[in-house]
């Protein structure tokens, strides 16, 4: 009975719960988080083990949320400065993840895992053809059709899942892709496993489309750029020159001025009007302005930015000095951010939070790189830092286009994708110094 309630057996429990919750529910994966919490913080207090305490990721996630605080506290405006804290709460999951997947079947995990991601996958290809939303109850769905100009009906819906937008949706399936398709060239996976993985990447793929999330599909490219790179130089070369022919083809057929006006009258027009939108600067004057709000900003508030939740207040007037210059009137209200997280860093917590965010994903690509030479091409290990580094890496560049680091299901998934590397950091370290 006692070992039935053992540590191991919660960790595990709440573990799978973690896993399987994080592709359709923010509030089972937020209750599963804070439960291997508590369960890791009595566990410390019991044994007083703290292997973490030495791991430089550690002190880099520590100062980011320090940094986001302080600028709160310090800032010149009335801010909520512990919603920050509370906005960055799942930043250490990481750590805890380290220790307690070494008593988990992490093969097993992650095939029951792959396979919640391919359901959610499937379920926003259907949403993709047809507005789907079953999993809200009547009068709060949140079907969102491609808009492309027009008031016209569109033939497509943009695919988000459970999820509350379709780039949390997107931000989500584009770190879980890059740990499906490693997996598909793992040698200690057997031939069948490989090749339901495989199909299960292909669908991801498809969901990741559905998404219509440029800077999703933007990140997704680099992914698999350093997917092809482990595999062959030669074969990421291909993809590059592949998918510059590809766009430059695309961007000649359709590059007319009234292009981004055209209403699509099938879905494959809706696919190619939404892919040759990203390179038109028309269609992107949105975005680049926000940019430029936020640069005049961040040179207002250089150190400490303007505070967590102060960019309704605070921002309208950097907007509106533009639009007195430009004529141009923005689509989204200036509370929504401006669409790229190292931006919205740094105008939020200031330079500090800024270099603190930067330094976490810095030190993880640093510490997984350098474990990458110490694997077995294609072990279990080696796939796994493979796929970190891709979906960090694409994860990365996205962000230059987007917020949603800051979106509860992404940033989950993020930690879980970084908490996996670790643990096979710490393995081979262990393995260094067993011998």
């Amino acid at each position: 009975m006692n070992s039935f309630f053992s540590t191991k057996n919660w960790n595990k429990f709440f573990l799978y719960l973690l896993f399987i919750c994080s592709t359709f529910s923010i509030a089972a994966t937020d209750a599963s988080i804070t439960t291997l919490y508590l369960i890791t913080l009595i566990s410390w207090i019991w044994y007083r083990q703290m292997s973490q305490l030495r791991n430089p990721l550690l002190w880099s996630i520590l100062f980011f949320i320090a940094a986001a605080v302080l600028s709160g506290l310090l800032n010149a405006y009335e801010t909520e400065h512990l919603m920050a804290l509370r906005t960055n709460w799942r930043l250490l999951l990481p750590l805890l993840l380290a220790v307690i997947l070494a008593d988990i079947d992490e093969e097993q995990l992650l095939s029951v895992f792959f396979g919640f991601v391919m359901l959610i996958s499937i379920y926003g290809i259907i949403q993709y053809f047809t507005g789907a939303d079953w999993l809200r109850p009547e009068g709060q769905q949140l079907t969102t059709p491609f808009s492309s100009g027009t008031s016209t009906e569109s033939p497509v819906f943009h695919g988000k899942g459970n999820f509350s937008h379709h780039l949390t949706y997107g931000g989500f399936l584009l770190l879980c892709f890059p740990l499906v398709c490693s997996f598909i060239f793992c040698k200690g996976w057997s031939p069948f496993a490989r090749l339901v993985t495989a199909i299960i990447a292909v669908v991801v793929l498809l969901g990741i489309g559905a998404s219509l999330g440029r800077s999703i599909w933007l990140g997704t490219a680099v992914a698999i750029t350093i997917l092809l790179f482990r595999l062959s130089p030669k074969l990421m070369l291909a993809f590059i020159i592949l998918v510059i022919a590809g766009g430059t083809y695309f961007y000649s057929q359709f590059s007319e001025p009234s292009f981004q006006n055209r209403t699509p009258t099938n879905r494959i027009e809706a696919l190619q009007q939404r892919f040759i939108s990203g390179f038109m600067p028309q269609s992107n004057q949105d975005r680049i302005l926000m940019w430029e709000a936020g640069i005049s900003a961040i040179q207002d508030h250089f150190w400490l930015g303007i505070g967590y939740g102060n960019d309704s207040d605070i921002m309208p007037v950097y907007r509106e000095k533009i639009s007195e210059r430009t004529g141009h009137r923005f689509h989204n209200s200036a509370g929504t951010g401006i669409h790229n997280i190292y931006l919205q860093t740094w105008i939020n917590y200031g330079i500090f939070g800024f270099l603190g965010h930067l330094s976490i994903l810095i030190i993880f690509l640093w510490q997984s790189i350098l474990t990458l030479y110490r694997t077995t091409p294609y072990s279990f290990e080696n796939s796994m830092l493979w796929a970190g580094i891709a979906g960090v890496s694409g994860f990365m560049v996205a962000g230059f286009f987007e917020n949603n680091f800051r979106d509860g299901e992404v940033q989950a998934m993020l930690m879980i994708l970084i908490g996996l590397n670790l643990h096979q950091i710490q393995k081979m370290k262990e393995r260094i110094f067993s011998h």
